[in-house]
């Protein structure tokens, strides 16, 4: 059997093809889930890929190798959704790496490795503060709802887990992060470098009587003062996420 990869990571994907199992975890799945930046061969000239700004992988099996066209880049069958979900393998690498379970965190992080993203948005912020919570009802859950995601926030899951790991497994199954950190906890800046860690689509937003974080001062900010003005900022970044998607 051949094994074939396709690392997800924005609009842009890398492909691998024609390898063993045993290469596809060595040079793949490893990187991957340790985010490293390793170096890898681009048309025959040596370059470095991040493995952090990957978003999921692929794995495709096939009982002959691919092909490559004369003049393509990479075999077409990768490229064809239909040919990739009919010959996908994510299912036996999930169950043959139980080697790598030490723990059942561990496990939930090979799988979100093998896994596409939720159509979830993930809201990171503080909660029981009456213009916080208005403005995450009225404007940031119903806004994302209208742009096609569900809408989390960590004190909406009814689940008797715990609470630490449920915030992290979220933001790993997300397709989009929300981190509003009005109010300077500490805990939202963590779930927020968690999410920029796995290379998140992150949107940022604080009230503007609240000062940003020295170690985010260089990152693009929603600020706002009314719910107005949060609803009509969020509104166009979202359709801008959506048309960088879509282009």
């Amino acid at each position: 059997m051949w094994y074939h990869a396709i690392a997800h990571y924005g609009t842009k994907r890398r492909y691998w093809w024609n390898r063993q199992k045993e290469d596809i975890v060595a040079d793949v799945l490893l990187p991957f889930v340790s985010r490293q930046v390793k170096p890898v061969n681009r048309r025959g000239t040596p370059s470095l890929f991040n493995f952090g700004a990957v978003q999921y992988i692929t794995i495709v099996k096939t009982k002959t190798r691919l092909k490559r066209p004369a003049k393509g880049k990479t075999p077409p069958e990768l490229s064809n959704e239909t040919f990739v979900k009919n010959n996908s393998a994510t299912d036996e690498f999930v169950d043959s790496m139980r080697v790598l379970k030490s723990s059942e965190s561990g496990r939930s992080l090979i799988e979100r490795s093998l896994s596409e993203p939720e159509n979830k948005i993930f809201v990171i912020m503080k909660f029981g503060d009456e213009t916080l919570d208005s403005a995450y009802k009225g404007v940031i859950k119903p806004l994302g709802e209208e742009h096609g995601y569900d809408v989390v926030r960590v004190d909406e899951i009814q689940d008797s887990g715990n609470i630490s790991e449920q915030i992290l497994e979220n933001i790993s199954s997300s397709k989009l992060i929300i981190a509003e950190l009005s109010g300077e906890r500490p805990n939202c800046y963590y779930e927020a470098g968690f999410a920029h860690a796995l290379g998140k689509e992150i949107i940022f937003s604080i009230n503007e009587k609240y000062n940003i974080h020295f170690d985010l001062a260089g990152y693009r900010f929603l600020t706002w003062r009314t719910e107005a003005q949060l609803r009509d900022k969020l509104r166009e970044r979202l359709q801008a996420i959506e048309e960088k998607g879509s282009g």
